[in-house]
């Protein structure tokens, strides 16, 4: 059964990770522009260099662009469907941000057929792939749960003595 309350952090973690994704991208747009030197923030470590990324994650061309709509529509019907099921408040959160996140990129994408990047990080030349907040969302929230499954998941009871009878 689906919490009511779990249900509605859900979707205020959504519009939260949504809005806040795409009011950094209406700042960023109306600051500067791609022709611009990149802007530090944190000495050359963190800057704001505006790209327009018409390809997928990293940049990098996954084939026709159909295709980024297709993928990231089902991954957000996918993440919304286990993120409604989840009874942990954690859990929900970060599936709410990571969906947050994702739907920010694809508003983008039907709004101007590419995604806003602005994030530059790096030391001197070594530079990490331009990204916006949306891509960070998804990455951490990611992360998390792959952390939190990986080293803090509790272990069913059931299953260790199911598994130990059958020896």
């Amino acid at each position: 059964m689906i919490s009511r309350k779990n249900s509605t952090i859900l979707v205020l973690c959504i519009v939260s990770a949504f809005l806040v994704d795409q009011i950094s991208k209406l700042l960023i747009v109306n600051t500067i522009t791609p022709f611009d030197p990149p802007m530090n923030v944190i000495g050359t470590l963190l800057r704001f260099k505006l790209t327009y990324n018409p390809f997928g994650v990293f940049s990098i061309s996954f084939g026709p662009n159909i295709l980024y709509y297709v993928l990231s529509i089902i991954g957000v019907v996918f993440l919304t469907i286990v993120g409604l099921s989840l009874k942990d408040r954690p859990g929900v959160v970060v599936f709410g941000i990571i969906i947050g996140g994702a739907l920010g990129n694809i508003f983008d994408r039907v709004r101007l057929d590419y995604v806003i990047d602005f994030i530059d990080m790096g030391f001197g030349n070594l530079r990490w792939f331009t990204y916006n907040l949306a891509d960070a969302f998804i990455t951490v929230g990611a992360i998390f749960l792959l952390v939190r499954e990986l080293f803090f998941r509790k272990k069913d009871p059931s299953a260790t003595s199911q598994a130990t009878s059958r020896k």
